[in-house]
């Protein structure tokens, strides 16, 4: 892809989003930003297009031809009821579906880059886990990812795609780095479940590189795992957020203790996925994070 190229982004009022958005403004690329009030993202003032989700979407898929998909309610907006899980599900797949049934409808080549999740993988132990380990529907995230990445697959030939399993991500202002550093800043942190279910954990600047790769790199296709190389055990991941705010690790809350606090969300916490970014490391991406107390002390400062 070329610069000034158009490249529609679903979800850029998100976390994420709005980052991937940046990046791809920076490389000089047109952002056409989707939202379901584009009225008031653009009145908070980034510098590109916003449209809504009627009919524009598809419409601006179309002549765009290039898309990053991340539309999506949010896993942390409340509890998992079976309605709210419906809710992230069609959410997820619906938006999906269009995008690519726009894409499919256009004479020329496409590229769809959409994200999925690590618990699409299942609790799969110390199993190490390659951009090519199947889709599990044991989780009810999973269940859910699998859907999600069943609607982009489903893309014909003439649309290059690439599903971006996104790990744990942490960062500075938003993410998992939060949820799990501010126990112990607030001296109650402990490890959660067993300690020994991996973590595949990944810096949100690396997610954004390499989701813009995803995009700009014709040799990324089909799944690609969107981790740090060096998964860590939950235990290693508390003793580093230990360390970084300066307080001793608490002990253990088992995960029956969590199940019942978070629910079933309780999952992205408890199981074990040792996830391994194969293809983008073959391909030479290089990670402005590739080690877990490199990314936590560059997110506490």
């Amino acid at each position: 892809m070329t610069a000034g190229t158009p490249v529609v982004v679903t979800g850029a009022n998100g976390w994420i989003g709005g980052r991937v958005a940046a990046a791809l403004h920076e490389r000089g690329h047109q952002v056409v930003a989707v939202s379901r009030d584009p009225a008031a993202a653009r009145a908070r003032g980034p510098a590109w297009e916003w449209i809504g989700t009627g009919d524009e979407l598809e419409e601006a898929v179309a002549a765009a031809g290039a898309v990053v998909n991340l539309a999506g309610r949010n896993v942390f907006e409340q509890r998992w009821t079976p309605e709210y899980v419906e809710v992230m599900r069609r959410s997820r797949v619906d938006v999906t579906r269009r995008v690519v049934h726009a894409l499919a409808g256009r004479d020329a080549p496409g590229v769809l880059v959409s994200a999925s999740g690590f618990t699409v993988c299942g609790d799969a132990g110390d199993t190490e886990l390659a951009d090519d380990a199947p889709a599990s529907r044991e989780l009810v995230l999973g269940d859910v990812y699998a859907d999600w990445e069943d609607a982009a697959l489903a893309a014909p030939p003439s649309v290059r795609v690439v599903v971006a399993r996104i790990g744990v991500v942490l960062g500075s202002d938003h993410g998992a780095f939060d949820f799990f550093r501010r126990p112990f800043l607030e001296g109650r942190g402990a490890v959660l479940g067993s300690g020994e279910q991996w973590v595949p954990w990944v810096h949100v600047d690396d997610v954004v590189g390499l989701l813009v790769a995803g995009l700009e790199d014709e040799r990324l296709r089909e799944v690609v795992n969107v981790v740090a190389p060096e998964p860590v055990r939950h235990r290693e991941l508390a003793a580093a957020l230990a360390a970084s705010a300066g307080t001793p690790c608490r002990g253990t809350e088992p995960a029956d203790a969590v199940h019942a606090r978070l629910g079933p969300a309780a999952e992205m916490i408890v199981t074990s996925q040792r996830m391994v970014p194969r293809r983008a490391l073959d391909l030479g991406f290089r990670f402005r994070h590739p080690r877990l107390t490199s990314a936590v002390d560059d997110l506490a400062r």
